[in-house]
C-alpha cells in the first residue's frame, strides 16, 4: 500500500537524493547479495520512490536472460553441452517470435540499462534468443542509455548484436572472451566478419573513453585492432595486446591518455623512435615484454611522471638485473610498483643451490640414514610420496623415510638469490603504496634488512615478494621483523611474506606482540614459511594478537609451491594455526562480554546499595 505523500518528509521528494540512496545501496559491499531485494522493497514502498529504484535496479545487467524471464511463461530451456566455465546444464531459448506487448514489455526494461555484461555463465541464452534481440520491430535502439557494454560470449556468431548496443552515449567498451581449441587447434578464432564489426564501432560510438581489446582473439588482428585505436579520439584508458607501429606512436602523442596495458613490441627500432616525452600524460602502466632489457629501454623514453608501473615479463630477468629496472625507475614518484614473471609462459625452475647463496638443504652424508625430522634442513625438500608411503602413515610429526637417493635431490645448477641490495633502489620511493614482485630467484632477507627497505615507504599498504614462486630458501625475518615493519607501515592492508617460526617457544604470559596490532589485514599470505607442528598454538597465539581481524592465512597455495616436497604436510599445518587463530579469537569474544555483564551486575549492586543508604 502507498503511503501518502503528505506523511512523507519532503526531503524524500527529492528525486536526486532519492538517487544517491539508490546509488549507495548499489555501491554497499557489505552484502552484495541483497542489493536487488532492498531496492526491488524501495520501489514497492511508495510511487515517490518506483521509478528511481527501479533504474537503479536495471542500471547493471548480468546477463540477457532478466530482459527475458519476465516475458512469456512460454519460454523454454533446451540441453546444452557443457561449456568450459559455464555452471549451467541448459539454455534459455525462445520457442516463438516475440508479440508486440511483449517487445514493449522488453523495450520498457532495456532503456533503464547503463551497464551491460552481455552473457553470464550460470544463466546462458541461445544464439536464436542473441538474433532476435538484434532486429527489434524499430529502428530505435534496444538500449538507449547504455554507457558501458562488456562483451563476454565466445561464439562468433553473436558478435554482430553488440551494433544494436552501441550508441553515442557509450564510453566504455570491453571484449573479454576466450578461444577454445578445436583439437590441436583453434579453428574459432574471429575473422573477416568480426573484425568489420569491430572496425565499424568507433563511428557508431564515438565517444568512447574506455577500451579493452584482446588481440589473440582474431587471425592476423594487430593492423585492424590498432586501426580501431587510431580511430577513437577520447580514449583515456586503453586495454590491449600487441600494436603495429602506426599505433604505437599515435597513443605515444596522446594527450588524453591516462591508463595504457599492452604488450611491448620486441622491436628496438620502434623503441628508438619514439617521440621525445613520450607517453607524457599517462599515470598507471600495464607492460607486457618478452625482456627486461627491452622494458629498460622504453622506459627511459617515458615522458611525464607515472603514478602506477606493473610489468610483466615473459622470461625471467638475468641474475643480478633485477636492481637495474628499480634504478631505470628512480626519476619517477611512484606509488605502485610491480614486477612479476608470467607463469604461463615460463615454467618456475627447481630449488637448486648456488655456492655463494645461502644452501636450502645441507649435503645427504649429513642426513640420518632413516629419520628427518620436519624441523630438519633438509625436510622442506622430502616428501613421502617420493618413496610410495601413503598419506595415511605419514604422521604429523615425524617423517620415517629410506636414505635418499641422489635422483630425489634439487638439481645442481645454480640459481639467483634476491637480497635487500636487489630491492635497494624502491626505497627512494618514498610515496610507495603497493610493491609486488613475483620472479624466478630465491630471495634472503633478515629482520635488518626488511626494516631498512620499509623505513622508507610510510604508505604502504600493499607489499608482496614472491607470492607464486616462494623463497626457496629459509627466511630470515623473524616476529622481531614482522613487528618493526607493522609499526613502520601502519596503512598495510595485504601482506605476502615468508616468516622464520624457528624462535617461537611458549605462548608467553603477556601479550606476544607487545602491543604492536594491524585491525585492517584480513588474509596473511605466509607464501612458503615452514612451521614445526608443535609451534602452531605459539605461532597461532602471536598472530592473533598483532593481526585481531585475521580470518585466513594462505601459505603453500600456488600450482608452483604446491609441487615441492612435504607442501602439503605444511600446508595442512598453516590451515591448522588459521583454526587455532579463530578459536582463540572466539575466546577473547567470549571473555569480553563476560567482563561487560561482571561490570554490569556490579554497576546495578552498588546503585542497589546506594539507594538503600
Amino acid at each position: 500500500m502507498d503511503l501518502p505523500c503528505r506523511r512523507m518528509h519532503r526531503l524524500f521528494l527529492i528525486q536526486e537524493l532519492i538517487a544517491l540512496i539508490c546509488e549507495h545501496v548499489l555501491n554497499d559491499n557489505t552484502n552484495v547479495g541483497a542489493r536487488g531485494k532492498t531496492l526491488a522493497s524501495l520501489a514497492r514502498t511508495s510511487k515517490v520512490f518506483h521509478d528511481v529504484a527501479i533504474n537503479a535496479l536495471w542500471s547493471n545487467l548480468n546477463g540477457l536472460a532478466p530482459l527475458l524471464n519476465m516475458l512469456a511463461s512460454d519460454l523454454t530451456y533446451i540441453p546444452q553441452a557443457a561449456i568450459p566455465g559455464w555452471m549451467h546444464p541448459r539454455t534459455l531459448a525462445l520457442p516463438r517470435p516475440l508479440k508486440k506487448a511483449e517487445w514493449d514489455k522488453l523495450r520498457s526494461r532495456a532503456r533503464r540499462v547503463k551497464h551491460l555484461r552481455v552473457t553470464d555463465p550460470s544463466q546462458p541464452v541461445h544464439v536464436s534468443v542473441i538474433r532476435t534481440l538484434s532486429n527489434p520491430p524499430t529502428t530505435s535502439p534496444l538500449f538507449p542509455n547504455l554507457r558501458s557494454i562488456f562483451w563476454n560470449d565466445d561464439r562468433p556468431e553473436t558478435f554482430s548484436f553488440i551494433r544494436m548496443l552501441s550508441g553515442p552515449r557509450v564510453t566504455s567498451v570491453s571484449i573479454n572472451i576466450e578461444i577454445h581449441p578445436i583439437g590441436n587447434s583453434i579453428d574459432n578464432r574471429w575473422d573477416t566478419t568480426e573484425l568489420s564489426i569491430l572496425t565499424s564501432l568507433p563511428y557508431i560510438c564515438p565517444n568512447v573513453t574506455q577500451v579493452s581489446l584482446p588481440t589473440n582473439t582474431f587471425v592476423n588482428g594487430v593492423p585492424f585492432i590498432s586501426e580501431v585505436l587510431c580511430a577513437w579520439s577520447k580514449l583515456k584508458d586503453i586495454n590491449c595486446g600487441a600494436l603495429d607501429a602506426t599505433a604505437f606512436m599515435h597513443l605515444a602523442e596522446q594527450r588524453t591518455l591516462r591508463k595504457l596495458s599492452f604488450a611491448l613490441p620486441n622491436n628496438r627500432a620502434w623503441l628508438d623512435s619514439l617521440p621525445p616525452r613520450a607517453f607524457s600524460s599517462v599515470r598507471d602502466f600495464q607492460i607486457q615484454a618478452a625482456s627486461l632489457s627491452s622494458l629498460i629501454a622504453f622506459i627511459d623514453r617515458i615522458g611525464g611522471s607515472p603514478a602506477s608501473m606493473r610489468m610483466q615479463l615473459s622470461s625471467n630477468p638475468p641474475p643480478g638485473t633485477v636492481s637495474s629496472i628499480f634504478t631505470a625507475l628512480g626519476r619517477f614518484r611512484l606509488q605502485d610498483v610491480s614486477l612479476r614473471l608470467d607463469n604461463r609462459s615460463h615454467p618456475p625452475g627447481p630449488v637448486v643451490v648456488t655456492p655463494n647463496a645461502p644452501t636450502p638443504f645441507p649435503f645427504p652424508y649429513l642426513v640420518h640414514p632413516n629419520l628427518i625430522h620436519p624441523s630438519h634442513p633438509l625436510a622442506p625438500y622430502y616428501h613421502p610420496q617420493m618413496f610410495n608411503i601413503p598419506p595415511q602413515s605419514i604422521a604429523n610429526g615425524t617423517h620415517i623415510v629410506p636414505q635418499p637417493t641422489a635422483t630425489h635431490l634439487p638439481s645442481s645448477s645454480t640459481f639467483h638469490t634476491l637480497t635487500s641490495r636487489d630491492l635497494a633502489p624502491l626505497t627512494f620511493f618514498d610515496s610507495l603504496g603497493r610493491i609486488d614482485i613475483n620472479v624466478d630467484h630465491a630471495i634472503s632477507l633478515n629482520d635488518d634488512d626488511l626494516k631498512s627497505l620499509v623505513t622508507s615507504w610510510p604508505h604502504l599498504h600493499y607489499f608482496s615478494l614472491n607470492n607464486v614462486s616462494g623463497w626457496r630458501i629459509k627466511s630470515g625475518v623473524t616476529h622481531i621483523g614482522l613487528l618493526a615493519m607493522l609499526e613502520l607501515c601502519p596503512d598495510l592492508q595485504t601482506l605476502h611474506i615468508v616468516l622464520n617460526t624457528d624462535a617461537f617457544r611458549e605462548v608467553p604470559s603477556d601479550r606476544p606482540g607487545e602491543g604492536v596490532e594491524n585491525r585492517s589485514l584480513q588474509t596473511l599470505g605466509l607464501i612458503d614459511s615452514t612451521v614445526d607442528s608443535s609451534k602452531t598454538v605459539v605461532v597461532a597465539a602471536f598472530l592473533s594478537d598483532i593481526f585481531p581481524n585475521l580470518t585466513d592465512i594462505a601459505a603453500w597455495d600456488s600450482a608452483t609451491m604446491s609441487q615441492r616436497p612435504n607442501a602439503v604436510v605444511y600446508s595442512e599445518r598453516w590451515k591448522h594455526v588459521c583454526e587455532i587463530v579463530q578459536g582463540i579469537k572466539k575466546v577473547r569474544q567470549q571473555e569480553r562480554r563476560w567482563q561487560q555483564l561482571d561490570e554490569g551486575h556490579r554497576l546495578g549492586h552498588s546503585e542497589g546499595l546506594y539507594l538503600q543508604n
